[in-house]
C-alpha cells in the first residue's frame, strides 16, 4: 500500500445534504479523492477523505478550497500522513 493524506471531517447531521453535494463537487475536482463514512457519533455526521500521496498535494488544495464552504461549526483535521487503505 502506498503513501496518504487523509483528513477527518464532522458536520451536523442537519447539515448532511449540503456536505454530500459539496464532497461530490470535490471528489469530481480532486480525484482520486477517496470518501469513507464514519459512524455518526454526537449528532455528528463524519468522513474520511484520504489522497493518495504525490509531490503536488492536491489535499492541501483540496483543504484550501473546503474552507471557503465551511461552516462555522464544522470541523476538518488534517492533513495526516498515513498508508493508503488502512482506515
Amino acid at each position: 500500500m502506498s503513501r496518504e493524506f487523509s483528513f477527518n471531517l464532522s458536520v451536523p447531521l442537519d447539515d448532511i445534504d449540503e456536505v454530500n453535494r459539496l464532497l461530490e463537487k470535490a471528489k469530481f475536482s480532486y480525484s482520486p479523492m477517496r470518501i469513507s463514512r464514519k459512524p455518526d457519533r454526537g449528532g455528528e455526521a463524519r468522513f474520511y477523505l484520504s489522497f493518495p500521496f504525490s509531490g503536488a498535494r492536491p489535499d492541501l488544495s483540496f483543504q484550501e478550497w473546503f474552507q471557503k464552504s465551511q461552516k462555522n461549526n464544522w470541523e476538518l483535521l488534517g492533513p495526516t500522513h498515513g498508508r493508503w487503505g488502512l482506515v
